[in-house]
């Protein structure tokens, strides 16, 4: 490995203006957890998790994909167009999620095994929904413009924020504060990725309806192949939660969110901010036909280590680590911890590559692994009636074998691309 071409590389820099700037963002949340562990219960954060697991979900579907698109075409006009368009899928949507809800609460409680207690917190998805899909298309148009900076900023300020509000409201609004504090920190993300975004050329007069028509027509393979296969990827990642509190109780919710949380700090520092600049990158390089199996080997490494690491440090350390920074009533958390820790260190080397399905076009193939995965997941349905710890076993197994596949789709077609860019040549 060419440790100094590396270091020189623009990849690099991008990445760690992103990987630093999330880092520093995260860093907020990561410390304040061991004071908000204690000042809620596991199952005041079990209802939290559900809650925020819900918008993880209807995310997918708010913008129809079309959010996924605004860093391929070669205009800014066209990609300003995708942007508007995105955001009126996004408001339409979640209008009508909103009067769903209005109509169907109660069997829609009951269902999700909500405590009654947090049934506030139903009514809150709609709005925290729209605000984090709003942001993430903007959050599209900044890295299509290489405004790795910007992105890095406007998550310190959506992070500040949230976790301002729930430590000073605690005594205010119990439970919901958690809530609050999302609500308020993606509102304030929103402000400052719209105003980062209008800095760097999105301007409304670009929009117009035929351009709208256009783009609609002419990108429509994001809905049309990526809309169901993400939904049912993200679907994957994110039903044990609601799974957990309706098999068990909101309480091992609790436990297993804080698990997640911890197991998730790679996925969140590294891997979401490789992603976003391979997304750009190659890209980039797809078009102007170069290869890029160098920087993708190079990055592997780097993930590959880190991944190793976070077993190393879980399995050995992880009980008494959480005990000591969460405290007594999370000690549960640990020992789900070191069962778990496997599948998301795969996860969390699989998906600092997702983006470059997304970048060599190869979405159709990424649908077919997310269907495949989501086939494998519906099995949890059928364990309502076995103990916690085989739960969680079958659930680590499932995922491991699901990210193994899809790593050797992801080395699969970047051979093919660098076979066919090699035919090009001679």
């Amino acid at each position: 490995m060419n440790w100094q071409t590396l270091k020189k590389s623009e990849l690099l820099k991008n990445t760690s203006i992103l990987v630093s700037g999330t880092a520093l963002a995260q860093l907020i949340p990561i410390l304040l957890q061991p004071v908000l562990r204690r000042f809620y219960t596991p199952e005041t954060y079990g209802a939290y998790a559900v809650y925020l697991s819900l918008i993880g979900i209807l995310y997918v579907l708010s913008s129809l994909r079309y959010e996924m698109a605004i860093a391929l075409p070669r205009k800014d006009k066209t990609a300003v167009n995708l942007w508007a368009l995105a955001l009126f899928f996004n408001l339409m949507f979640n209008a009508l999620l909103f009067i769903f809800i209005l109509i169907f609460r109660s069997p829609i409680l009951q269902f999700l095994n909500i405590p009654s207690g947090y049934s506030i917190f139903i009514y809150l998805v709609p709005v925290g929904n729209f605000l984090y899909s709003f942001y993430q298309s903007t959050h599209y148009w900044l890295i299509r413009k290489k405004s790795f900076k910007a992105v890095s900023i406007n998550k310190f300020a959506r992070r500040i924020t949230e976790g301002g509000v729930q430590v000073s409201s605690k005594n205010l609004f119990a439970g919901t504060s958690l809530v609050l504090g999302d609500i308020v920190g993606h509102f304030t993300n929103v402000i400052a990725g719209y105003y980062q975004s209008w800095k760097k050329g999105l301007r409304w007069e670009y929009v117009s309806l035929n351009k709208l028509r256009y783009v609609f027509k002419k990108y429509a393979e994001f809905p049309k192949y990526n809309l169901l296969s993400s939904f049912m990827g993200v679907f994957s990642f994110l039903i044990p939660t609601l799974l957990i509190n309706k098999f068990y109780s909101a309480e091992y919710a609790g436990y297993y969110d804080l698990s997640k949380m911890v197991l998730s700090i790679p996925l969140a520092l590294v891997a979401g901010s490789v992603a976003n600049v391979l997304l750009q990158r190659f890209s980039e390089k797809r078009q102007l036909k170069e290869t890029i199996f160098k920087e993708f080997f190079q990055i592997f490494i780097i993930v590959f280590l880190i991944a190793v690491l976070e077993i190393v440090v879980i399995r050995l350390w992880g009980v008494p680590l959480f005990k000591i920074i969460f405290g007594k009533q999370w000690v549960e958390s640990g020992i789900m911890s070191k069962m778990l820790v496997w599948s998301y260190a795969i996860n969390f080397v699989v998906f600092s590559f997702s983006s470059v399905f997304i970048s060599l076009e190869r979405i159709k193939l990424l649908s077919a692994w997310q269907v495949f995965r989501f086939l494998a997941i519906l099995v949890l349905f059928t364990l309502d009636d076995i103990d916690f710890s085989r739960f969680i076993k079958i659930y680590v197994l499932i995922e491991i074998v699901s990210f193994m596949v899809n790593f050797g789709l992801l080395v699969w077609i970047i051979y093919q691309y660098e076979k066919k860019l090699k035919v090009i040549k001679t």
